[in-house]
């Protein structure tokens, strides 16, 4: 079988050798040697090629349950990270060590109302299946018109940029959002006045996120401020 598909192979390059030296008026050797050459090279098997591995059923009981209640946002400024120490992922997706701050600096908690914490995730189409991303979304609305949040809006409100870590304190899961090169932006914010007593007076948040790996899992720590009041 071996020696019938390498006489085949040489049949081949032989005839499409002689059409493209005919069509570029040089000798066919020339075309059989770059087509003999393409043949013989190692074919790239692509960047993103990993082993394909099972996904089987969840042990746990109903596990696509609610997931904003009892949850929180942790941001991280840009600035406040050590991005030359940043770690990286492992082969199944997680941010295993911890995030590297400054010197003095810490991550900061973001209040929303727990229960409008909305995460999403979509895939990005590329140019051809090897490439691609994945755009990240998480929403949330943060009550009132005091002026810790208007001050808050004034200072970073369209520059912040940074990482996200969305803390379920039910089953104590992280997850972070954000990479090097690819932090987390302010998307969108739209403030509501609340007309009426059973409207809501507030802001609506949208962060976001268009980077190389979807969602991942921090199990790192989380380094707060020991003089801030928050925690």
């Amino acid at each position: 079988m071996k020696i019938a598909r390498i006489l085949t192979l040489v049949v081949m390059i032989t005839l499409v050798g002689g059409v493209i030296g005919a069509a570029l008026e040089i000798s066919p050797l020339w075309g059989m040697a770059v087509l003999a050459l393409g043949a013989l090279l190692p074919r790239p098997t692509g960047a993103l090629c990993v082993s394909l591995v099972d996904l089987v059923r969840p042990a746990i009981s109903n596990p696509g349950a609610g997931g904003g209640i009892k949850s929180e946002i942790i941001l991280i400024h840009n600035d406040d990270i050590n991005w030359n120490a940043f770690p990286d992922r492992t082969a199944t997706g997680e941010v295993v060590t911890d995030i590297p701050l400054k010197a003095g600096k810490y991550m900061h908690r973001f209040y929303v109302t727990q229960d409008v914490i909305e995460p999403s995730e979509k895939k990005l189409k590329g140019g051809n299946n090897d490439c691609g991303g994945y755009e990240i979304q998480l929403k949330g609305f943060t009550p009132g018109w005091n002026n810790a949040i208007l001050s808050w809006i004034a200072l970073y409100g369209y520059s912040f940029k940074g990482l996200l870590i969305l803390q379920n304190c039910t089953d104590g899961k992280r997850y972070v959002i954000g990479e090097p090169c690819n932090p987390v932006y302010v998307d969108d914010i739209q403030s509501v006045w609340g007309v009426d007593a059973s409207k809501d007076k507030g802001h609506n948040f949208v962060f976001g996120s268009k980077q190389s790996k979807p969602i991942g899992i921090y199990t790192g720590t989380i380094k707060y401020d020991p003089t801030s009041a928050s925690w």
